[in-house]
């Protein structure tokens, strides 16, 4: 079975307010709020599954045939009400010749659910015990500034992988986070550097020596990359912000080919001039992506945006600052990769 198709595209999502500088600390977040319930199930069908996006009316998914079972659930994360969304539950939605199996979109957040050519791909280990290494590679947001004790989406996303007896560690240079979640030891390394841009000016660029000496290091199954926040902020080359995110996709997938790589889009700003650069941006985050997984790069694309942006309330329901989340900011994103990765982890032992 095949999957073709369209991507899925974020709506406009705007707030009031000034941004802040990029990559910069801000003010603690807001206090945790507790995650959406994880659906279960979702069986197979026939024709391409399209979800339908939040309040923003964007649209989820990717036509194609062996489309995705649904099992939409609507889950409260923090002060986010995550509504619709066709989603496959945990263990359901599997593309066949197309596309990697996926475990829908989480929490009402529309997934582009295509994009590996070749058969249906799973990158982590299959053997029970042997945790899948997935590597968060960005700028502060990845870091989890500006929330403590830090950690950002990667708290969310490994307790969702805990209470579904999933396996998964963090790998990378840097390290922050809690101690323990969900009662067991929290994997604290990531590669979020606070400032850095796709490529060139702000703190320097994640491409090059960071992400080849990551890959290199690590050997990720999984790359959850979320980069150019900082690029549009600071009106960085912001014209060729796309063909640069093209360019480090090409050198993540050479470094691990055989790695899967979730490509985010970025999540909105409370600067109403800058979120439209955003938005330009991130529109064109789905051709680069369909362009790769064309020519059978192993590279799907989740809109982080839409899935911010469908709460009319986001820019200080989900926002610490201008730039980055509050924890139940943090929650939403956790909630979205998870909804790309959860049906892809091993079984925890």
């Amino acid at each position: 079975m095949s999957a073709t198709g369209g991507t899925s595209t974020g709506g406009a999502g705007t707030g009031a307010g000034g941004s802040s500088s990029g990559g910069g600390p801000g003010s603690g977040g807001n206090p945790a709020a507790s995650g959406g319930a994880a659906a279960s199930g979702g069986a197979m069908g026939t024709g391409g599954a399209s979800g339908s996006g939040g309040s923003d009316g964007s649209s989820g998914g990717r036509a194609g045939s062996g489309g995705a079972g649904t099992g939409g659930r609507s889950g409260t994360g923090g002060a986010q009400a995550a509504t619709g969304g066709a989603q496959a539950g945990t263990g359901g939605a599997q593309a066949g010749t197309g596309g990697a199996p996926l475990d829908g979109g989480a929490d009402g957040s529309p997934v582009d659910a295509g994009g590996d050519a070749g058969t249906a791909y799973m990158p982590c280990p299959t053997s029970s015990g042997t945790a899948c290494v997935v590597l968060p590679l960005g700028d502060s947001i990845t870091e989890g500034c500006c929330t403590s004790p830090e950690g950002g989406y990667r708290i969310e996303l490994f307790s969702r992988a805990v209470m579904n007896h999933k396996h998964l560690t963090f790998a990378g240079s840097l390290t922050n986070g809690p101690t323990t979640v969900q009662d067991q030891t929290f994997p604290k390394r990531h590669e979020g550097h606070g400032g850095y841009t796709i490529s060139g000016g702000g703190n320097g660029g994640i491409a090059g020596t960071i992400t080849d000496n990551a890959l290199a290091t690590y050997h990720p199954h999984i790359v959850l990359l979320k980069i150019g926040t900082n690029d549009i902020n600071g009106n960085i080359d912001v014209a060729n912000a796309p063909s640069r995110l093209g360019a480090l996709i090409d050198e993540i997938v050479a470094g691990a080919p055989a790695a899967l790589v979730v490509v985010s889009s970025i999540i909105p700003t409370r600067d109403n001039n800058v979120n439209q650069k955003v938005k330009t941006y991130n529109a064109a985050i789905p051709g680069v992506v369909d362009t790769r997984a064309a020519a059978g790069k192993h590279v799907v694309f989740v809109d982080n945006y839409a899935a911010f942006a469908q709460n009319a309330n986001y820019a200080t329901a989900l926002m610490a600052d201008g730039l980055h989340p509050n924890d139940a900011g943090y929650q939403v994103l956790g909630q979205t990769f998870y909804g790309v990765i959860g049906a892809l982890l091993p079984a925890a032992p």
